[in-house]
Parts: structure tokens; sequence; C-alpha cells
């Protein structure tokens, strides 16, 4: 399973009374939020972890060049 950013979301369609699932996958965020999120003061520790490891594997792509001091 790809790693989420924050819990999943139910929307329901009040027309039609469909119901979808909207994930939040950390791989479809963008890489300033992505930062904004780790450098956050109330962000958890798991979540920072997640954050960090994805960053590392953007630079490994060659994606963003990021560097942690």
């Amino acid at each position: 399973m790809p790693v989420k950013f924050s819990k999943s979301q139910v929307r329901v369609d009040r027309q039609t009374k469909k119901v979808s699932i909207e994930h939040d996958y950390i791989k479809c965020k963008s890489t300033n939020d992505l930062i904004e999120a780790y450098n956050k003061d109330g962000t958890k520790p798991k979540l920072r972890q997640k954050v960090k490891n994805e960053l590392v594997r953007r630079n490994k792509r060659g994606l963003s060049n990021v560097v942690f001091k």
C-alpha cells in the first residue's frame, strides 16, 4: 500500500447518493507542502519520518533537491 499523508475521506454526492473515498497519499503532495509539514512544530514524529522518507526518495530519483541539516 502507498504511504498515506492523512486519513481517507468519504464523500457522498447529495444528488445521486454515490459514495466515493478520497485517499490522501504522500506521493501526490507537492514538495512545498511536504517541507511545510516537516518544519511545522505540531507535526507528530511518525508523520515527520514519512515526509523525510518521501523527500529522500524524490532526491534519489532527481525529482527534487532538498538538504536536511
